[in-house]
């Protein structure tokens, strides 16, 4: 979006906006207040400037919409283009007051194993959802995690996110690039364990508060020695034919393989975590988070658990009727998602399909929204 262009919300008098709260590439959010509600109002602008954004507009729609199912995805209220005929869309959401990028760096909230043991299955459980229903987010960020005074945490931000099919090539140039899983720098393939990778790194975060790969912006090869550093170097068999980074570029590959044949390192990250306040003087052997976050930074993504495997880890026992509910209300809630096959549409197609589910806005569009 240009920076120096006013930016306008062009929403109906009943949405009273109060502030901009966040601004990218992709879009923008706003405050606002709906009678005696705070909501988020979130500006898609201008979805017809190329294919390209049709496709991703009309792919963060119908995930969003599949997905409010899942507790911990944000609330989607409503869904409106303006009165005005601007190609916009505007998605009206939940607003939830702070997200876990202001956590991880606040020095005025306490955060308790317990805490972010709380944190963490939720991650995992939206994560299951997501991934059952063949979406990867890709963009997996504290930045894109909300969470309420309750410890509740949303997942919002769907701008990235993919359905996987495996026989689909996936761009590269995804996910905030502290959260990056070496497959995704290593122009590698790449499925549902990128996201994996993801949360373990926020697991980290969590306890170290700060970040855990802060590289040099842009820069993959210090992103992977930041990689190297703490998790270790994988074996060279890594990039054989049929292993997981087979696929990697020609440049990135030979990287890699210098680094692991010159310098090769064993992992830190279990020393690194032990010296948190929140682990200090436990038994290195018997920290379960530790053993959580290591499996999830696997470097091999086959090595990395599922979202289900993972809420089955014994640090969880202590939310686990929590998770079994949540992951019984997901099963029971949960039908065939019901996905455009994006990729064969045209631009007039995709234009259609997108002011099909996205209807202009009418006090008539409002009334049903509420009663419902």
């Amino acid at each position: 979006m240009n920076s120096c262009a006013p930016l306008i919300f062009d929403v109906p008098p009943v949405f009273k906006v109060e502030s901009i709260i966040g601004q990218g590439s992709y879009g923008a959010v706003c405050k606002a207040v709906y009678g005696t509600d705070q909501i988020a109002i979130k500006k898609i602008p201008n979805y017809v400037k190329s294919e390209e954004t049709l496709r991703r507009v009309l792919r963060e729609i119908e995930i969003l919409q599949n997905l409010q199912f899942c507790e911990q995805v944000v609330g989607c209220r409503l869904l409106f283009r303006p009165t005005s005929r601007e190609k916009d869309v505007y998605v009206v959401m939940d607003y939830i007051p702070s997200d876990l990028s202001l956590v991880v760096k606040s020095k005025s909230i306490a955060l308790s194993e317990n805490i972010i043991r709380y944190i963490t299955c939720q991650l995992l459980l939206a994560l299951r959802a997501m991934h059952r229903c063949n979406v990867l987010h890709r963009d997996f960020s504290t930045r894109n995690i909300l969470i309420n005074y309750n410890s509740q945490v949303f997942v919002c931000d769907f701008g990235l996110s993919r359905f996987f099919d495996p026989d689909e090539q996936l761009s590269f140039g995804v996910v905030t690039q502290w959260y990056r899983a070496p497959e995704i720098i290593l122009d590698a393939e790449y499925d549902a364990a990128n996201d994996l990778w993801s949360v373990g790194v926020i697991v980290c975060e969590l306890l170290l508060r700060r970040h855990l790969f802060p590289g040099k912006c842009n820069d993959s090869a210090d992103q992977l020695n930041l990689i190297f550093h703490l998790v270790g170097t994988p074996p060279a068999t890594v990039f054989n034919e049929g292993q997981p980074f087979a696929r990697a570029s020609v440049n990135a590959k030979n990287y890699a393989l210098s680094v692991i044949e010159k310098r090769p390192r064993k992992s830190m990250l279990r020393e690194l975590l032990l010296r948190t306040p929140i682990l200090q003087g436990k038994d290195a052997e018997k920290s379960l988070i530790i053993d959580l976050a290591e499996n999830l930074l696997s470097f091999n993504p086959r090595d990395r658990p599922t979202a289900d495997k993972a809420l089955q880890h014994a640090w969880f026992e202590p939310c686990r009727t929590f998770i079994n509910e949540m992951i019984a209300a997901q099963d029971e809630q949960c039908t065939s998602p019901q996905f455009s096959s994006i990729s064969s549409l045209s631009m007039e197609e995709l234009m259609e399909k997108i002011e099909e589910l996205v209807p202009m806005f009418s006090e008539e569009l409002l009334a049903s929204e509420d009663a419902s």
